[in-house]
This record gives C-alpha cells, structure tokens and sequence, in this order.
C-alpha cells in the first residue's frame, strides 16, 4: 500500500468509525433527562416495562442537595437504581441499558429500592435505571417520581 492509500484511508477513519460503532451492536439504548417545570422542584415521569426490562434517566444534581425518587406501578417487581455520575451506561447483550458505576448508598442493585432519599456528593449528572425482575409477569406501567431539594 503506498502512502497516498494510507493517507487517503487515514482520513476517513473519523466518518467511517460511527458506522461502525452503530453496527457493532454497542449503541446506547434510549434514555431520558429529567427536567423540572419551571418552580417546581419535582418533576414525574411515566413509561411501560416488560419483565427484565431496564430504562435509564439522567438528572442534573448539584453537591449538598437532597435528592428524593420513588417508583410506583402495578408490580412490586419494579425498583431503580441510583448511579453517581461517573457511571458509564452501554448496551447490554439483552439489548437493555445496563450501568457500569458505584450506586449511592441504599440505592443499588440488590437493595431493591421503590422509594430513596439521600444527599447527593458532587455536581453532576446521576443516572436513574429503572428496571422490572425479569420473570414477573406481564408489561406494566410505572411511574417515577424525582424531587431535588
């Protein structure tokens, strides 16, 4: 391969590379920022979850505010997370969002939280999964609730 082919081919690694990225199988899945009306300091969101599903959210938090979540729906089976914001969010190989990253305390995978207040450590964006036990049943509506104080 002579230099003008390598070169040629150099610059076109940028355009190249996110079509790849988005065959790999690696996109992220969907997620949603969670912004509050204008004077309020709560703000709900709402969706379906099928059984093993996950969904994410991001809210923006600053050090020293209190951040308070709560997640209802129709099955006890539906609980969240609560990721600090070095969290790094992938695809998983079930095609749902799955969280790489430290949980805040009482708000992690095995803690089966439905409801979480707690002070939030540093500026940034927190991840919020919402996720459904798989083998529970049928889709299911749920609604999160998230208030910063």
């Amino acid at each position: 391969m002579n230099r003008r082919s390598v070169l040629s081919t150099a610059a076109l690694l940028p355009f190249l590379a996110p079509a790849v990225l988005a065959q790999s199988g690696d996109v992220l899945p969907p997620m949603s920022t969670i912004t509050f009306p204008p004077g309020s300091k709560t703000a709900t969101v709402s969706g379906h979850l099928s059984p093993g599903g996950r969904f994410p959210y991001y809210v923006a938090a600053k050090a020293g505010q209190t951040l308070s979540v709560s997640a209802s729906s129709s099955t006890v089976t539906t609980t969240f997370q609560v990721f600090r914001p070095d969290t790094v969010l992938t695809r998983g190989a079930d095609g749902m969002a799955q969280a790489h990253g430290r949980t805040l305390p009482d708000a992690g995978p095995t803690d089966n939280a439905r409801a979480w207040i707690g002070a939030i450590p540093q500026d940034g964006n927190y991840l919020i999964l919402i996720a459904m036990a798989p083998g529970t049943g049928s889709p299911a509506p749920y609604t999160l609730t998230v208030a910063l104080q």
